[in-house]
């Protein structure tokens, strides 16, 4: 599992460093520029992104999950199990793109919530509304899935050996049964807050052209800030902790499972202070989902690629032979090209907030408003350009 951060480096560039870094920026400065003069009136309405008709795939799912963890107690060692494939590579990296063409699917086939729903039939009989419900209007937001959503990525990039099949098998348990008491007490609507998985897959599917009308119009909505922080947190953690300078400074420091710890949590709680500062009047957090999606699928391209079929062949039961062939340069390019698309579209979403709120502020007072946010994106593309590609 050691192709986590791509096949691409500085020296495979289709252009230099400097050159692509000055682009990346000037990208940003146009989409806002450009937005600014022909995207003059507020044209999404922030609506709840349309559930995937894919109900239907619950129960196989659910008995695919079930073999998964199975393999992982009793199927072969090493990276002869699919285990850690299922996990680290078909849910945490394949959800996102499949979320993007289809929308929220993993409400739909949350193994979870159809394990929840066998337990409020006889003879459990559990109430769906769940034990202790919250009252009215007292929702606790996606603090929760934040808090879930550290806990595995500190097993995926802290953790020794977390690809052990049977560390990944006693973390799905321990994460579905902790899931389960959580809906047992509050109720079903628990895994749309509490449940890490469907709350990445739900933002998302934010931007599936098939989860509502105007495309895009589900990102208009604020997107829980801390969520965000932890998902693009952990993702530049693993870029920069890939590179030599981590290495070396672990090295000298020592004790790398607490560093490591302390820089992750680190990461994410400065990336969410800078998100609640350049957030504003406007809360455009929204335009922060599609960033993150581009960067994700940035830095774990060649991972789903490689591994992903390689994955399933395991579970087949087949020897892994997928071995394809990677051009640098195309996966440079295609790397750049995700991060910049997620910036554009990051900043038509920010401008159209801005048109929303203020919809009869001059232009140029329309501009001024948005410079911050101009500015943090800008940062965020160099950042995203720069810990792909120099390590």
């Amino acid at each position: 599992m050691n192709l986590a951060h791509g096949v691409g480096s500085s020296a495979d560039l289709p252009l230099p460093l400097d050159l692509v870094l000055q682009a990346g920026a000037a990208t940003v400065v146009l989409s806002f520029l450009i937005s600014a003069f022909l995207w003059r009136r507020p044209r999404l309405d922030g609506g709840a992104a349309r559930e995937a008709p894919l109900a239907w795939l619950r129960w196989p799912v659910l008995i695919l999950t079930g073999c998964v963890v199975v393999i992982a107690f009793l199927g072969p060692p090493g990276e002869r199990n699919p285990a850690a494939h299922a996990l680290f590579v078909w849910l945490w990296v394949g959800l996102v793109p499949v979320s993007v063409v289809l929308g929220p699917v993993w409400r739909a086939v949350n193994p979870l919530r159809t394990l929840f729903g066998l337990l409020c039939r006889p003879p459990f009989r559990l109430p769906s509304h769940g034990l202790r419900p919250l009252p009215p209007g007292r929702g606790a937001g996606s603090w929760p899935a934040a808090a879930f959503l550290l806990v595995f990525v500190g097993f995926e990039l802290v953790v020794p050996h977390q690809g052990d099949p049977v560390a990944v098998g006693a973390f799905l348990c321990g994460y579905g049964v902790t899931q389960l008491a959580g809906a047992a007490v509050r109720g079903e609507e628990w895994f749309a807050r509490g449940d890490c998985f469907e709350v990445y897959s739900s933002l998302a599917g934010r931007l599936s052209p098939l989860a509502g009308k105007p495309w895009l119009s589900g990102l208009a909505a604020p997107a829980p800030a801390a969520f965000l922080a932890v998902w693009w947190g952990s993702t530049v953690f693993d870029s920069a902790a890939a590179g030599p300078a981590w290495a070396a400074f672990v090295q000298r420091a020592g004790h790398p499972g607490l560093l490591a710890t302390a820089a992750l949590v680190l990461t994410c709680g400065l990336i969410l202070g800078a998100v609640q500062r350049v957030a504003g009047r406007f809360d455009v957090t929204g335009s922060l989902i599609p960033i993150a999606v581009g960067y994700t699928l940035a830095h774990y391209l060649s991972l789903l690629l490689v591994e992903g079929p390689r994955g399933v062949l395991l579970l087949l039961g087949r020897e892994p032979d997928w071995n394809p062939v990677l051009i640098p340069g195309v996966m440079a390019a295609a790397q750049i090209a995700l991060i910049l698309a997620g910036h554009v579209l990051g900043v038509i979403v920010a401008h159209d907030r801005a048109l929303a709120e203020s919809p009869d502020r001059p232009v140029l007072a329309t501009l001024a408003d948005e410079l911050p946010m101009m500015i943090f994106m800008i940062g965020c593309t160099w950042a995203g350009l720069f810990l792909i590609f120099v390590r």
